[in-house]
């Protein structure tokens, strides 16, 4: 049998990676299509290199995210210069990946994988991960806006959409060239999302090796295909 202390090793790491998606009721203004989900935050021209630096408004408060995307197979994520995720998988077509996750403030290094998120009920994607953006996991209703009513400026071009998932609403401004959001709103036009710099530099390959020394490393992954 599964530990508890395995269990929530796992879900502490799923928390970290995964931000959810806030969005509220309503009736779109300004709208000129239903696209799908796919359509509308489509990746197919993502840059071979991205760097963003982003504020968000979450439950809690104000956060702070530092994201390098190196091709389809290396990613890290900074969260208020204190938790560090770092994704690596080998092969860009096939699901499979890993996470290094540490926590800089406990010294903790903890090791999971797709799999082993999917198994405690964490239903994590490199998609998820990569381009800030995840599929709602039940029904949804996607419309694409003529602006963004009355917001601030995007730090670039970008298109604005609707989504309306579990009676809340999101207008969020997706940059195809970038495949990552510039910004979102929430149902009251309130800001919960902005990138704030941006560039499409090479990231050092030093990055994704995680500096674990003096930390104490688990390996969740592990633990958990032996149970």
């Amino acid at each position: 049998m599964r530990s508890a202390a395995k269990r929530g090793t796992v879900v502490l790491a799923s928390a970290v990676v995964v931000a959810a998606l806030p969005t509220t009721a309503g009736t779109a203004a300004g709208a000129v299509a239903a696209p799908r989900f796919d359509q509308a935050f489509t990746t197919n021209a993502a840059p071979a290199h991205f760097h963003a630096r982003v504020t968000y408004r979450a439950r809690d408060g104000v956060h702070r995210i530092e994201l390098w995307r190196d091709g389809a197979v290396r990613l890290r994520r900074d969260t208020d210069g204190r938790l560090v995720t770092i994704a690596t998988r080998r092969n860009p077509r096939r699901p499979e990946f890993r996470l290094d996750l540490l926590d800089r403030r406990r010294h903790l290094h903890t090791i999971v994988d797709r799999t082993s998120l999917y198994q405690v009920g964490h239903f994590t994607d490199w998609d998820d991960l990569a381009f800030g953006m995840r599929r709602p996991a039940g029904r949804y209703r996607l419309t694409a806006l003529a602006n963004g009513g009355g917001a601030t400026t995007p730090l670039a071009p970008c298109r604005w959409f609707a989504l309306d998932s579990d009676g809340r609403r999101t207008r969020i401004c997706w940059s195809r060239e970038q495949a990552f959001p510039m910004l979102m709103l929430d149902g009251a036009g309130r800001e919960i999302w902005r990138v704030t710099a941006l560039d499409d530099d090479a990231p050092s390959a030093s990055l994704f090796r995680p500096d674990a020394q003096g930390y104490i490393v688990t390996n969740a992954a592990r633990d958990i295909a032996g149970d």
